[in-house]
C-alpha cells in the first residue's frame, strides 16, 4: 500500500498545481489566522476555479467555529477535515465529512490518551509543537514514541524534509506523511524541486 503524502501550508495556485501534478494525495490548506501561512476563502476560490475541484484537499483548524468549517467545504466539498486544537470529538464528527485529528507529541502516556479520544477519526496526525505552537515549527519529534499497533492510521508531521524522510520510513511504516516547511523557499512559498524530490523518495517505501 502506498504512503499518503500530503504537501501543506499551500499558498497560492502555482504551488496547489504542482503538488497535485506532481504525485501528492492532498494539499493542506492552513485556515487559522494566526498562522503566516493562512490562505483566504478569496484565494481558495480563485485556487478553485482555476483547477477544480476533483482532488483531495485538507483544511487545517484551529479551534475553528462552524460557520468557518462549512465555509470552507462550500469551496471545496471534497475534503477531510483536519483539528489541530482543543476540539471534542463531537465537533470533529459534526460536518458529516472524515476527519484528522492532529496531536503534539510529548510523552507517550499523553499520546496514549489523547489518542483514545478520537476513535472515530480517519486518521491521526502527529506533530512536534504544544498548545501555543500548534504545529508547523519545522522541528521533529521523537518517532519512537509512535504505537506501533496504530501506524495504519498515523500520519508523520513535524520538520520532515528530503534529508531525514527515509530515516523516518526506514523505522516506522505510518499511513501517511505531512510536509510544509520542508518544502519551501521561504514561509508560505514552495520549492518545487524539493516537492519533488520529497514525493520520489516516499513512493521508493510504498
Amino acid at each position: 500500500m502506498s504512503i499518503f503524502i500530503k504537501i501543506c501550508g499551500i499558498t497560492n495556485l502555482e504551488d496547489a498545481k504542482f503538488s497535485i501534478n506532481d504525485g501528492a494525495d492532498a494539499i493542506g490548506f492552513i485556515q487559522s489566522k494566526k498562522s503566516e501561512r493562512f490562505v483566504s476563502l478569496e484565494t481558495l476560490n480563485v485556487i478553485k476555479d482555476a483547477i477544480g475541484i476533483d482532488f483531495l484537499t485538507i483544511p487545517v483548524f484551529v479551534n475553528p467555529s462552524s460557520e468557518e468549517v462549512v465555509n470552507f467545504l462550500s469551496i471545496f466539498p471534497n475534503s477531510i477535515l483536519q483539528f489541530h486544537g482543543d476540539e471534542e470529538e463531537e465537533f470533529c464528527k459534526a460536518f458529516n465529512k472524515p476527519y484528522i485529528k492532529a496531536i503534539n507529541v510529548s510523552k507517550q502516556e499523553d499520546l496514549i490518551n489523547d489518542l483514545n479520544r478520537y476513535k472515530d477519526s480517519f486518521a491521526y496526525l502527529l506533530d512536534s509543537g504544544d498548545s501555543q505552537n500548534r504545529g508547523g515549527t519545522g522541528e521533529t519529534f521523537d518517532w519512537k514514541l509512535i504505537p506501533k499497533d496504530l501506524s495504519n492510521k498515523i500520519i508523520v508531521a513535524g520538520g520532515l524534509d528530503s534529508n531525514n524522510i527515509e530515516v523516518l520510513l526506514s523505522e516506522v511504516s505510518p499511513f501517511g506523511v505531512d510536509v510544509s516547511s520542508g518544502v519551501e523557499s521561504k514561509i508560505g512559498v514552495k520549492d518545487h524541486s524539493k516537492i519533488d524530490n520529497f514525493i520520489k523518495l516516499v513512493k521508493k517505501y510504498g
